[in-house]
């Protein structure tokens, strides 16, 4: 095993086909079924109007035992792969917001598959929807700053950079609108 940064042991996590392998086989079913869709699902949860516990969404998503079994079982390895993303979207849109980008599906070099980080992204602002409310509908003082994510789901062809890139500033817009009521939230 490898070292992180902070001197602990990295946990073992699933590769991204072993994962989804995983989350596709799960009864009952997972409200998510790629990592594109485990993308936008996180995406939403963070950059979000509150923080949403962990114990609440990681059931939906692994099922209710996974949190407790031991490290050795792929269930346990399905957290730890979906912490690692967490941190991942995390860490990249608080350092380095102008360099993220959502995961999308590759399909070719010039165009991208976005319709499971989109369909995700959207069941993500379910935890919380009177305070998504106003950027998902948009607002006198939020304008329409979802406009390009909802572009996704209104557009029948694949996406391409250019719409990831607009994706992209459209979620630290939000994550910036959110961020003043995440502070002020009490654990």
């Amino acid at each position: 095993m490898t070292q992180n940064s902070q001197g602990t042991t990295a946990r073992p996590k699933l590769d991204n086909k072993a994962f989804e392998a995983f989350i596709r086989a799960r009864r009952p079913v997972s409200p998510i079924w790629s990592m594109s869709g485990l993308d936008g699902y996180l995406t939403a949860l963070i950059i979000g109007p509150k923080f949403i516990d962990p114990r609440q969404w990681i059931p939906e998503l692994t099922g209710p035992e996974a949190l407790n079994l031991p490290m050795e079982t792929t269930e346990h390895r399905a957290v730890q792969t979906i912490v690692a993303e967490y941190n991942r979207i995390s860490a990249s849109l608080a350092e380095t917001p102008k360099d993220h980008r959502p995961r999308f599906t590759r399909i070719d070099d010039q165009t991208l598959d976005a319709m499971d980080w989109d369909v995700c992204f959207l069941m993500g602002t379910g935890f919380a929807p009177k305070l998504w409310r106003p950027v998902v509908r948009g607002h006198a003082i939020t304008g329409d700053i979802i406009a390009p994510i909802r572009k996704l789901s209104e557009t029948k062809g694949p996406a391409t950079h250019a719409d990831a890139a607009a994706v992209a500033e459209a979620l630290v817009n939000i994550r910036s609108y959110f961020m003043p009521k995440r502070a002020k939230q009490k654990f």
